[in-house]
């Protein structure tokens, strides 16, 4: 990882040393970019009905990682699965079906 230094820009300061300046924030910025938690994405109250499949958009243009939330609202202890059908673009739509909750619940979702 690229250890950014201070820099004091005077008129001392050479072209070289902002060359220099430059460069490595330029690597630093794209090192961080690498990183795919720098794309997560909240998604908050996505209401779902029991044993009704819902498409939720994202937003990333590819298909995501999803990570839930515990539910709210439940009756009795259920599932929530991503289905992975095809019926809905992946690049656009995940999909949640809950299962067993005895009622609509409520989850929030990260993607990334």
């Amino acid at each position: 990882m690229i250890q950014l230094q201070d820099i004091t820009i005077d008129e001392r300061t050479t072209p070289q040393d902002l060359e220099r300046f430059r460069r490595n924030l330029v690597e630093a910025l794209r090192e961080m970019q690498r990183q795919p938690a720098v794309f997560a994405r909240p998604i908050k109250g996505i209401v779902l009905e029991d044993g009704i499949a819902t498409p939720v958009p994202h937003g990333l243009g590819r298909k995501a990682l999803v990570f839930l939330t515990p539910c709210r609202g439940g009756s009795t202890v259920g599932s929530i699965l991503e289905l992975t059908d095809g019926v809905a673009d992946s690049s656009k739509y995940f999909t949640l079906q809950a299962s067993g909750w005895g009622a609509t619940i409520t989850v929030d979702a990260l993607v990334l």
